[in-house]
């Protein structure tokens, strides 16, 4: 039995010393393989001092007047046309009025007119005037008037006129005239004057165009801001998202679940307010309006019509307002300020009277869907241009000052209101 082990302990150590042989005769041959030419002058590619096989050359300075090649260069290659180098890559520095290609990785920078093109990863900086293109992770900077493409990760920045890229994910910053993408999470900055798009978003998106997070967790502040889920606030013209916690502020904003406030001209939020209200007023017997927003925030567009009645005249109010809304159970209290036109024939005639209003109401939820509400309101009433000054409008005292030479009239009055929530 033991001469057993023995033979199997012997066969196996034969082996391990095998293979190892087997790697350090590798190693010898690759290293045997490498030529190290410290300069190197090329006119022509195939023309060099390095001769014309180039393929296994390692330089530390390589010089062409069309273009350089060499296996790796291990500090500077400059040329008008390009730099090549191969699967050894650059530790370095490639400079080139066309473009500079590195197979391998890049440490350094390259710096071109045309293009440059780092075949794995990037340490250090690529700039151009054309492209950027890293074909694994990028640690450093893009610069480019063109755009900047990495298909793994960014660690950095990357500044381009036309397009950013991170194929994976950023920490750093995008900032591009054109497009920001990232396809997977971004810790920093993303800010162009058209597209940013984000996978995970942790930061701010800021864009004069669109910017997009599938999830958001941070600010965006675009003309146009859409996401899935959104933990902070969107700030734009229109905010769209799945689910908020946090803010959306804007003239138009959808959420299908709002866990915080909307503020905006329309907002049409889960768990916030849509209601149609009725209402009798001293301005109008008749009002009607619509109430849209978060849960403590609110947009009101108001119409009211009065018929003739005795001295009266018949007439037409369209308004617009905001509000706060402050609920406590059933019972609950809303304080907003309106701006109304007056208008005595038609409601869409021009007019020279604008009605605002101090209203502070009531209410209380008698049903799921139905309340009922009442108030005061403070109400100025201003006309111009020596027009009439509806003399009949208001109730109970009020004050009156004229100015302009008697073209323009400022009354003030208190008013009562009463209605129904839908």
């Amino acid at each position: 039995m033991n001469r057993k082990v023995s033979v199997c302990a012997g066969m196996m150590a034969a082996v391990v010393a095998f293979s190892a042989s087997a790697s350090a005769e590798e190693t010898t041959e690759t290293d045997a393989n490498e030529v190290h030419i410290p300069f190197s002058l090329t006119l022509v590619p195939g023309l060099s001092t390095s001769g014309f096989h180039t393929g296994n050359v390692v330089n530390n300075v390589s010089i062409g007047l069309v273009a350089t090649h060499a296996k790796r260069v291990d500090g500077l290659a400059m040329s008008i046309a390009g730099n090549w180098v191969g699967e050894g890559g650059l530790s370095g520095a490639q400079l080139a009025v066309g473009a500079n290609l590195a197979r391998g990785p890049v440490t350094g920078a390259q710096l071109s007119v045309g293009a440059n093109v780092a075949g794995a990863d990037l340490l250090g900086l690529q700039s151009t005037v054309g492209v950027n293109v890293v074909r694994g992770d990028a640690e450093g900077a893009q610069l480019a008037v063109g755009g900047n493409i990495t298909s793994g990760a960014v660690n950095g920045a990357q500044l381009g006129v036309g397009v950013n890229i991170a194929g994976k994910g950023l920490l750093g910053a995008q900032l591009g005239v054109g497009a920001n993408i990232a396809a997977g999470r971004v810790h920093g900055l993303q800010a162009s004057a058209g597209l940013n798009v984000a996978g995970q978003m942790t930061g701010l998106q800021m864009s004069s165009g669109v910017s997009y997070a599938r999830s958001l967790s941070g600010a965006q502040l675009s003309i146009i801001n859409v996401g899935g889920e959104v933990d902070g606030a969107q700030v734009g013209i229109i905010n769209i998202a799945s689910n908020v916690t946090g803010a959306q502020v804007g003239i138009l904003n959808v959420a299908r679940e709002l866990d915080g406030e909307a503020v905006g001209i329309l907002s049409f939020v889960g768990g916030g307010q849509a209601h149609v209200q009725a209402w009798a007023s001293d301005v109008a017997l008749t009002n009607v309006g619509v109430k849209l927003g978060g849960r403590h925030i609110y947009s009101l567009f108001t119409v009211g019509y009065s018929p003739s009645i005795d001295e009266d005249r018949r007439r037409y109010v369209m308004g617009a307002g905001l509000g706060g809304h402050i609920p406590a159970g059933r019972f609950f209290v809303d304080i907003d300020v309106v701006g109304s036109t007056v208008h005595t024939k038609r409601l869409f005639d021009d007019t020279d009277h604008v009605l605002g209003q101090l209203r502070l109401m009531a209410g209380w939820q008698v049903a799921r869907h139905f309340a009922v509400f009442g108030g005061v309101s403070a109400n100025t009433l201003v006309t111009w241009d020596d027009s009439d000054r509806w003399n009949e409008l208001g109730i109970g005292p009020q004050w009156r000052h004229v100015a302009d030479e008697g073209r323009t009239t400022v009354r003030m009055w208190p008013g009562l209101l009463a209605g129904v929530q839908i």
